[in-house]
């Protein structure tokens, strides 16, 4: 059987695609959740409480507090990026699986969203795992943290939609250096994971909140601070909007290139 023609996108086949990734993934689950574990209390400790001895308060909170939501979201997207970077890159070229599942009655479109619905699972499940992390070091004081899980699944999914897009124009595994090193790392470090935007010249600001993980930054630091307000749902909806400009490129690219 091939691919069904033109064919819209079934919820139901998505997650069967999904449930294909989840059933190859949970045999690596233990070896990919710990390092998320160690690394998440090796940047509290060494940022945190290590830096923090020299700034201790930011915008009038400990600098720990301060970074830590910010690295629980920059957590959540390289978890999502690395899923839906080199790991589909590899299936889709190396393992063949997109060719694999497509001529089933799965179209190109439906393992494309089921790519996005693993890569935010995984993310998600780093997400928390910080969170806990955050819990434990008497990091959280507020229940509005318990909001911070479908901010962290929306966070998930806009940076798997986005690196699929880039992994859909890709066909060199090496061209992702090219992405790791000059967006994803100085959107780590300009996102407001470390310092707030408010003292940076005018031109720095712009360019800061025109980052994605910026906004993700600052709805995480609202909720698990305890102090939301209208511009947290200011910043969930620009990655909602995020997340929808960009959603149906990668299915409209990886169509073309895998009935080429």
């Amino acid at each position: 059987m091939t691919a069904r023609a033109g064919a819209r996108l079934s919820p139901a086949a998505s997650l069967r695609y999904w449930r294909r990734n989840a059933v190859v993934g949970r045999r690596t689950l233990f070896t990919t959740l710990t390092p998320r574990f160690v690394e998440a209390i090796a940047y509290l400790a060494v940022m945190g409480l290590g830096l923090g001895t020299y700034l201790t308060t930011v915008n009038g909170v400990d600098y720990v507090q301060f970074i830590a939501p910010g690295v629980c979201a920059s957590t959540v997207m390289f978890g999502a990026i690395i899923e839906t970077t080199y790991n589909a890159f590899v299936r889709i070229h190396v393992r063949r699986v997109f060719e694999a599942a497509i001529a089933t009655p799965l179209s190109v479109e439906d393992v494309v969203v089921g790519e996005y619905l693993w890569a935010t699972t995984r993310a998600l499940a780093y997400g928390l795992v910080f969170l806990v992390v955050m819990v434990g070091f008497g990091l959280v004081h507020s229940p509005w943290a318990l909001a911070a899980v479908p901010v962290m699944a929306l966070g998930g999914l806009m940076f798997a939609v986005i690196g699929m897009v880039y992994t859909a124009f890709v066909g060199n595994i090496e061209h992702f250096n090219i992405f790791y090193t000059g967006v994803l790392t100085p959107m780590f470090l300009f996102g407001g994971i470390f310092f707030p935007f408010d003292r940076l010249p005018q031109w720095a600001q712009v360019v800061g909140w025109c980052l994605p993980l910026s906004h993700f930054v600052e709805a995480m630091r609202d909720l698990t601070l305890g102090a939301p307000g209208a511009m947290t749902l200011a910043h969930v909806g620009v990655m909602a909007a995020v997340t929808a400009v960009l959603f149906a490129l990668p299915l409209a690219r990886l169509d073309r290139r895998l009935r080429a």
